[in-house]
């Protein structure tokens, strides 16, 4: 597999990066030991990740007033953080990239502060675009050699990890692997090197056929696709030139992998160009494998890092949010990436921008909700406020959300230092309005209630608002635009700002109606609910509508009435009529509504809380609210809570819900998951919290963003653009939740339908689907899964696993059982699952044995959801197997007895050959010479018995035999401790390397033995110091007396030193490193 990833993902994306205009320079020849002619290495230790030459060259380069005193001092700035924790001093370098350095210097006009910058946003020439691969770094208790890290000016601003696309989950390994690398994933301290990601700002995870992307604080849902190579489309990257700067897609299947890759992972230089050249032949050769369409690797690369988009996307794509005292960094979706630009466009409108009306440089972007479009609004801002000409604007904020206020206060304080103007009042809004300066001013719409009323009552613009500020130079931003650009606040706008352009924003469709003739124009930039769904930046939503009794409508309300109300007087029923009405009083009849809960209660704990996530409940008045949590702690329901809106006159049944510090806090726990904090824990710091449901009536329907909500059952009228809002709160992304769910007790299936014709069909296609629709979703991935059986004829468990033998296989089968457990899941309990559970108990019990016969770890059983999780648990533990023990190690004194005697010869030897491979592979770095020919020992068995089972078992299990003490038999031979044998075999092996395979004689063995001895005393002894690893001038020490104690001997050269000083220490550190 290592080949396919080098063959197939690592060279391909690096021709392609060389093709985009990065150089490319072999990762070996970054090394602190590595130097040509008189020049010094390009970094004096493994741990230094900046190219400080490279990066003082730059900065002069783009500063070339610098005195050399303040150039030393900037690049010290840069490589020494003034902050202990990684968000930290990531965090500060990004402001310092962006937004620059200041130094004192006297350019002839007195000293004073002067601006230095690392990188050259404005003149893409003066910067360095330099891509290696094999680059290692040591980190705290160990190295890390990341696939392609990608420099600007010597910083290591990206990250690429490349995995083959025929292993089993390729992108979530390469994800966590990408985390290990960081430091991140909080299983053990050190595991990775911290340092590399101080300056990262992209984090790539590629197989190929899938790419996504990340930051330091993404975790694997959080990774996106970049589908849109935008300004390039598909067409254009299949057929533009090289010359164009896009590459042309076919890798070369015929480029050897290295001989050294056992050794070091590196890669060579010829490899890497053979590949460009290769690339850039005119037609496709024999040998290659021509690929018919765009890759996901080459859309990203092309979109992410062709060197205009790379600029772009890390001054004006990167923003730094706190969330629950926690900062968190996000890069643009290729979508919002795309928006921005466009919107950009649109307003600049080219050399005709004075020629084109405010109306053509207006225009609305639709990106449906749960896809980040607050997080657009906030990329665009930041854009404008850098871009020459859009600085000059005053930009005019229309808002209905006090989140994205804050949010783009936040934002511009901290990449801006700029402040935002809220306007409060009618007031303070003209005054702003009428101010001709460039500065940003939010108005929400909330706060100008009485003038929305006023003039939408008399369709009049409000007094001294007419032609406030002519200029063309001021640009308004609106939330949500379906509302706002009807509303009294847009009108009054409108006419205040005549000649200014407006954008708006809207998480759903324009209604039919609007599209005629809107204030905004027309669409800029579009992005589907399918296209969101399809990218998993939402989840698709079901409706299922619950039947309550009957329907509340019509005749039957009066009956209803009488079943609920029988039991009052005539006077009381007359009061309930005239103060609620039949209907409502029928709806919020506690007898319905206990009918209510019950129902809820039963689906939310069978379908909902197995598999960890909660609920919200929408009403219809507030004091249904409180009905319903009365009624849900009386049925002795999961903790839940109220939030709804309070008036000084309320009762105190509906009062005591309505305390906005304590709903402030229910809101922020709520999107916590279920669990139990230790004692004592300080509320800030909880990571649990067990409220199972939210009682709502109109708060938090519209821009409430809780992705471990999974249900809303509602029990209220919603239509049109509300509805379209409310539902949406379910559609967001989270750790194993594959599909929201819309229960309706309402009957709103109606309203939905209405709701929906409002809009064009193409733009709601896909907002809702029914449980039957899921069913034919079902079948095909059940089709599939079983699809890789079709030829076992067998009741034998074993034959279905043999069937898996070949690795790609297995992967392919892995995806394909994911896939049908996930859709199984979203269906159980439904009876209509019934039919595909024998199936799925069957799939689960190959799936486990097979990942215990083959040892293999991406057999895994993560996010496929609980509900059939325990299904499969539960069967494969009734046929007497524990799914959660692991297979007996290839040296335990049973393990020859596990192997079962009914299995087929065949069976046998898979399970030994995947024994002993899980073992090679664990004690690798113990002897890395060693277990390497044993490795090659196992192939060359397997290679020469193919299809020979008797006897391939009879060579495996003398090679089990062999295995058990055969490393410490084969020291004692020699005369070495099994420490210092593991020395012995590297020093060996490179001796026998450097003398092109020669025989060694029986002086020149007890030459290296000696050599060997006197070396592992020396480390065992300099080890002895604390922190010795971390300590460079000690490990400088060390490699000079490798480098002497080799020299002295008849063996010894320079380039064996280079090579012993690296492996050596890697192995004193695996082995002397936790004393």
């Amino acid at each position: 597999m290592k080949n396919n990833e080098f063959d197939k993902v690592e060279a391909p994306a690096i021709a392609q990066l060389v093709q985009l205009g990065w150089t490319y320079v072999q990762g070996k020849k970054l090394a602190p030991n590595y130097t040509k002619g008189n020049s010094a290495p390009e970094r004096e230790y493994l741990r230094d990740v900046v190219l400080v030459k490279r990066l003082e060259a730059a900065i002069k380069r783009i500063n070339p007033w610098i005195s050399d005193e303040n150039l030393r001092k900037v690049s010290r700035e840069v490589t020494h953080p003034h902050f202990a924790a990684l968000m930290e001093y990531n965090h500060a370098f990004y402001q310092t990239m962006v937004n620059y350095l200041s130094v004192e210097q006297d350019l002839g006009k007195g000293r004073k502060g002067q601006t230095v910058k690392l990188i050259d946003f404005d003149t893409l020439s003066n910067n360095e675009f330099l891509v290696t691969n094999q680059f290692k770094v040591e980190g705290v208790n160990q190295k890390i050699i990341p696939d392609i890290i990608c420099f600007i000016n010597g910083i290591p601003l990206a990250v690429i990890e490349c995995k083959s696309p025929y292993i089993s989950d390729p992108m979530s390994h390469g994800i966590d692997q990408l985390r290990r690398y960081a430091d991140l994933r909080e299983q053990q301290d050190g595991e990775g090197a911290e340092k590399l990601f101080w300056y990262n700002q992209l984090m790539v995870s590629t197989c190929r056929d899938q790419a996504k992307v990340g930051t330091i604080s993404s975790s694997s849902q959080h990774y996106g696709d970049w589908k849109d190579a935008y300004p390039f489309n598909d067409e254009a990257l299949a057929n533009q030139s090289l010359q164009d700067n896009v590459v042309t897609f076919r890798s070369a299947v015929e480029v050897q992998y290295p001989d050294d890759v056992l050794d070091d992972d590196s890669v060579s230089e010829a490899n890497i160009e053979s590949q460009v050249e290769l690339m850039q032949a005119a037609e496709p050769k024999a040998s290659y494998e021509v690929l018919t369409h765009v890759t996901a690797q080459q859309r990203l690369l092309a979109g992410m890092f062709s060197l205009d988009n790379f600029l772009d996307i890390l001054q004006n794509f990167i923003i730094y949010e706190t969330d629950d005292g926690k900062i968190i960094k996000k890069v643009a979706r290729y979508q919002q990436y795309r928006a921005v630009n466009k919107v950009i466009e649109r307003l600049k409108g080219g050399k005709d921008r004075k020629a084109l009306s405010r109306k053509e440089r207006s225009g609305v972007v639709w990106h449906t909700q749960g896809s980040g479009k607050s997080l657009t609004m906030v990329m665009l801002a930041v854009k404008m406020r850098r871009d020459p000409e859009l600085q000059q604007y005053k930009l005019v904020f229309i808002t209905d959300r006090t989140q994205l206020d804050e949010q783009l206060s936040n934002t511009f304080r901290d990449a801006q230092g700029e402040t935002v103007y809220n306007a409060g009042s009618v007031a303070e809004l003209k005054e702003l309005l009428k101010k001709d300066s460039s500065d940003l001013v939010t108005a929400m719409v909330q706060k100008f209630s009485d003038l929305e009323k006023e003039q939408e009552k008399q369709s009049t613009v409000a007094e001294g608002f007419v032609d406030l500020n002519p200029s063309d130079k001021i640009i308004v931003l609106a939330d949500e635009a379906h509302r706002t650009q009807f509303g009294g606040l847009a009108m009054t706008i409108n006419a205040a700002l005549p000649n200014a352009p407006k954008v708006g924003f809207t998480g759903t469709p324009l209604l039919k109606t609007q599209k005629m003739g809107q204030a905004f124009g027309g669409y800029i930039d579009e992005y589907k609910i399918n296209e969101a769904v399809d990218d998993g930046a939402t989840v698709r939503l079901l409706y299922e509508g619950r039947e309550v009794q009957s329907e509340v409508a019509g005749e039957s309300l009066d009956k209803l009435f009488e079943e609920y109300f029988g039991e009052y007087t005539e006077d009381e029923q007359r009061e309930i009529k005239k103060k609620y009405g039949v209907e409502r009083a029928v709806r919020e009849a506690p007898a319905r509504i206990r009918w209510v809960c019950l129902d809820l209660l039963k689906h939310y704990k069978e379908h909902i809380r197995p598999d960890g996530f909660k609920a919200m409940i929408v009403v219809g008045s507030r004091h249904a609210a409180a009905i319903f949590k009365k009624t849900l702690d009386e049925l002795g329901a999961p903790p839940s809570e109220v939030i709804i809106s309070g008036d000084h006159n309320d009762k105190q049944y509906i009062a005591q819900h309505t305390d906005k510090v304590h709903q402030k806090k229910v809101i922020a726990n709520f999107k916590k998951p279920f669990g139990i904090d230790n004692a004592g824990t300080e509320e800030k710091n909880k990571k649990f919290d067990n409220t199972a449901f939210l009682i709502v009536k109109d708060m938090l329907l519209t821009g409430f963003d809780a992705p471990i909500a999974q249900v809303m059952y509602i029990d209220r009228k919603l239509q049109d653009h509300t509805l379209m809002q409310a539902i949406a709160r379910v559609n967001r992304t989270y750790k194993g939740k594959n599909c929201g769910y819309v229960v309706d007790y309402h009957g709103l299936a109606t309203h939905l339908t209405e709701a929906l014709d409002l809009f064009s069909s193409d733009d709601v296609e896909g907002t809702y689907q029914s449980l039957k629709d899921e069913i034919p979703k079902l079948k095909a991935k059940h089709t599939r899964a079983m699809s890789f059986f079709n030829n076992v004829k067998s009741d034998d468990i074993d034959v279905y696993v043999l069937a898996l033998k070949d690795e790609t296989t297995r992967a392919q089968f892995d995806l394909a059982f994911k896939l049908f457990a996930k859709q199984l899941n979203v269906i159980l309990p439904d009876a209509s699952a019934a039919p595909f559970i024998p199936d799925m108990k069957l799939l689960g019990k190959i799936h486990n044995a097979s990942k215990t016969l083959y040892r293999d770890a991406g057999l895994d059983m993560r996010e496929i959801g609980e509900k059939v999780r325990q299904l499969v648990d539960e069967h494969i533990l009734s046929t007497g197997v524990d799914p959660k023990i692991p297979p007996v190690d290839l040296l335990a004194a049973n393990f020859k007895e596990t192997i079962k005697p009914t299995k087929s010869d065949e069976s046998k030897a898979s399970e030994i050959e995947s024994a002993i491979k899980h073992h090679i592979t664990i004690n690798l770095d113990e002897d890395p010479e060693y277990y390497r020919s044993l490795s090659l020992r196992l192939r060359d068995v397997i290679e020469k018995t193919a299809g020979q089972w008797s006897l391939q078992l009879e060579l495996l299990l003398e090679m089990t035999d062999d295995i058990g003490n055969a490393h410490q038999q084969a020291a004692q031979d020699v005369g070495l401790s099994e420490t210092e044998f593991a020395f012995y075999n590297i020093l060996i092996s490179e001796v026998t390397h450097a003398s092109d395979g020669d025989v060694i004689d029986e002086s020149l063995h007890e030459s290296i033995k000696q050599t060997t001895q006197t070396l592992v005393a020396m480390l065992d002894e300099a080890t002895e110091i604390i922190d010795f690893f971390a300590k460079q001038d000690e490990v400088k020490r060390m490699k000079k007396e490798i480098k002497r104690a080799v020299l002295d001997q008849p063996f010894g050269d320079k380039a064996l030193v280079n090579a012993l000083q690296e492996r050596f220490m890697d192995l004193a550190k695996h082995k002397f490193g936790n004393k």
